[in-house]
């Protein structure tokens, strides 16, 4: 009979062990800090695909313009629908500008999804990679 019951005894202690046991990491998840909640459209700042919207709204917020406000009209327009008479105005913009503006230039140009014309595009690449 004494042996059941410290068998009993001993069977209630490796309960109450585990029990206390799984009770201390269930209280630890618990005290973590939940997740903060997040403004509808804010970023939590977690995730790459954040970042890179973040970044994207940042560019649009502080588009520079280098006294091209006419080429928005071209805005949408793809890269090889330009005449050249079109391609002369983006031309005489690039070349009227300073060398080391070119790539925020074209950083401007993209935030406003305004693509470079076909023509022009090794030339301005030549022209950021001489600085």
């Amino acid at each position: 009979m004494i042996y059941y019951i410290c068998a009993a005894v001993l069977l209630l202690m490796f309960v109450l062990f585990y029990l206390d046991r799984w009770n201390k990491t269930r209280g630890l998840r618990e005290e973590e800090q939940p997740e903060p909640e997040v403004p509808a459209g804010e970023c939590c700042g977690k995730h790459a695909v954040c970042e890179k919207q973040k970044l994207a709204e940042a560019r649009l917020r502080s588009a520079q313009y280098f006294d091209d406000e006419d080429l928005d009209r071209f805005k949408g327009r793809s890269s090889d629908d330009y005449t050249d008479q079109e391609v002369e105005e983006f031309r005489y913009v690039m070349y009227t500008m300073r060398q080391d503006e070119v790539r925020e230039w074209m950083e401007c140009l993209q935030a406003r999804e305004i693509e470079l014309p076909d023509e022009l595009k090794e030339e301005c690449y030549s022209m950021m990679n001489e600085i």
